[in-house]
């Protein structure tokens, strides 16, 4: 059964965005700190996708599918909508089980296949090439820039088989061409288009025991004949750049080298006598490269957060595997997106991105959903907080709320939260801590079991697994303070959420948000400090006065992180740096 939005979809006359989020359980209705590998980023991928689509775009956000929703049996697979104007597309690959994201680059190789054939069916379905669908493939973490990666390398394939056809078209047999076609992507033709067009000239002449020069020669005869080219000149260039490229590798015993020297040689030559073809090609190559990385966090700065933890924490993250995955990311794309400074210094220093080629996109806010609740809007949320933790709502409307909420995960230290709070609860009896977030597996059991035995938080701490979407705002309204002990972000969303909600802060000094924008109005904290957590929760605690204070104040700074505005100056931005982004088209 089709989706009611979905003829709405096809029949916008609007420009094309993809976006690409691929671990975790994206999708339209995301379990916000109770899924594993899913939150902030997807969060972020969601709310970028409105801002497109109220500036006038039509926007396809790729995920990966083929295994189960959470907390569910029905598999991801059928479009979803988030608007009329924003649909979830969702790829197979990798088996029918979720990947946590540390080992998901084994399901990429058959998703970059699905992948290109979806967009080759759409690109065809409207009479354009495959890199003419979209104006912007925007990738978010390093699998999916991945997939960015090789998609615009699956499109330089195709341009370069189109020119060698081109140019060698009646040159050499026609089998071979087809069998050049077919092995395109495997041959990876658009990384050495001269190499791959003079090997398959050279191929095409003689046999393997005629020498290398004899073979360029008839090569070129045959090529000049065929091009009109009947001077001779052609020729004697041709076989005089392969000369002189023999003579540079003439000490070198492999005799593979001097053939790799030989077709590089031709294949150079042959497009300085092809200009017309050339610069079609040159120009083609440039064009086609829409990807921008926006990598929400890089192994090069998470492994520095990890530099004092055991060998048995850090395996599971797989950081060495990670950096070259964005190395190799960084060496092929043309645009970045920060969403913190630590990113945009990392992607400088550590995988040689210009600086020119970095727009920093922080996060921004949904002011929809994070913002100031009146005492009306939250009856039901208090309700919610008297169900899961006992304590009636009139009683937790005296008190004072301390939340978290994020997936359950080491990195984000709820175990030190509970650690912390149960000091502040020795000293004070009007203060509770509601901590969301699941999955409820072996850690979460761990945190239960942690709570329990210490007689301080009887009554006093609950872990609700996963807030139920309608309750996530008014929570972090409700709260006094949103504590984040986290030890592994890249921005810090919940923090910005938590101060768009004029609700005050207690983070630790990972939390990149809080130290670069915040500084003096959020509580920042050494990471990993039990009794610095403690003492910054009781100081706000005791202190209304402050604690109000500095909530108006991140509330005020929080007004700068507006999504539409951004994503207009990030398009800006591209256009600078020879995308050919055009307007969003808003229908009336």
């Amino acid at each position: 059964m089709s989706h009611p939005w979905e003829v709405t979809f096809k029949q916008a006359d609007r420009p094309d965005i993809a976006l690409m989020t691929n671990h975790g359980y994206a999708g339209v209705d995301i379990p916000f700190g109770g899924a594993p590998d899913t939150g902030g980023q997807n969060m972020y991928v969601n709310s970028l996708a409105k801002a497109l689509d109220s500036l006038g775009y039509r926007v396809t956000i790729f995920a990966r599918g083929g295994f189960p929703y959470f907390e569910s049996e029905n598999i991801r697979q059928d479009p979803e909508y988030l608007s009329e104007h924003v649909r979830y597309i969702f790829i197979p690959g990798g088996g029918d089980k979720f990947i946590r994201k540390e080992d998901i680059a084994i399901a990429l190789d058959e998703q970059i296949e699905w992948l290109d054939n979806f967009v080759r069916n759409e690109s065809e379905a409207r009479g354009c090439r495959p890199w003419e669908y979209y104006q912007v493939v925007n990738s978010h973490y390093w699998d999916a820039a991945v997939l960015g990666m090789r998609l615009v390398e699956r499109w330089r394939n195709d341009i370069v088989a189109e020119a060698v056809t081109k140019l060698l078209k009646e040159v050499v047999a026609d089998d071979r061409l087809k069998q050049l076609w077919s092995q395109r992507h495997w041959r990876a033709l658009g990384e050495a288009p001269a190499f791959h067009l003079g090997s398959l000239i050279i191929e095409n002449e003689g046999s393997p025991a005629t020498p290398i020069i004899q073979r360029v020669r008839m090569a070129a005869t045959r090529w000049a004949q065929v091009m009109g080219r009947t001077n001779g000149t052609e020729v004697d260039q041709l076989v005089g750049a392969v000369a002189y490229a023999l003579a540079e590798v003439k000490d070198t015993m492999a005799p593979a080298l001097h053939l790799m020297a030989t077709a590089e040689a031709l294949g150079v030559a042959l497009l300085e006598l092809s200009p017309d073809v050339s610069e079609d090609l040159e120009t083609a190559l440039e064009t086609v490269d829409c990807h921008v990385w926006t990598p929400h966090s890089l192994g090069a700065l998470k492994e520095d957060n990890f530099r004092d933890k055991t060998p048995e924490v850090v395996r599971p993250l797989k950081f060495c595997e990670r950096r070259d995955h964005e190395r190799a990311v960084c060496d092929q794309t043309i645009a970045f997106a920060a969403t913190s400074a630590e990113i945009a210094e990392r992607l400088l220093t550590h995988y040689h991105v210009p600086q020119d080629q970095i727009f920093y996109f922080p996060p921004c806010v949904d002011r929809k959903t994070f913002r100031e609740y009146s005492a009306e809007e939250l009856e039901a949320t208090y309700a919610y907080l008297a169900k899961v933790s006992g304590v009636d709502a009139d009683t937790l409307k005296r008190s004072r709320i301390v939340f978290e909420t994020s997936r359950v995960d080491q990195t984000k230290r709820k175990d030190l939260l509970l650690d912390a709070f149960a000091y502040v609860a020795k000293d004070r009896q009007d203060v509770y801590l509601f901590i969301g977030g699941g999955p409820e597996k072996n850690l979460y059991r761990a945190l239960v079991k942690q709570r329990d035995e210490k007689p301080e938080l009887k009554g006093r701490a609950f872990l609700t697994g996963f807030i139920p979407e309608e309750f996530i705002g008014p929570l972090f309204s409700l709260a006094d303070i949103y504590a984040s002990a986290s030890e592994m972000e890249g921005f810090g969303m919940s923090v910005l959420q938590a101060a768009a909600s004029s609700t005050a802060v207690v983070s630790s000094d990972l939390v990149p948000f809080a130290v670069q924008y915040v500084p003096d109005d959020a509580a920042v904290v050494p990471a990993g400090e039990v009794f610095d957590f403690a003492q910054a929760i009781q100081n706000l605690l005791d202190n209304d006065e402050n604690r109000n204070q500095r909530a108006r104040r991140l509330a005020e700074k929080t007004r700068a992180f507006d999504w539409e505005a951004q994503a207009s100056a990030f398009f800006s931005y591209l256009r600078r740096r020879g995308f050919s982004v055009v307007d969003g088209r808003s229908e009336t």
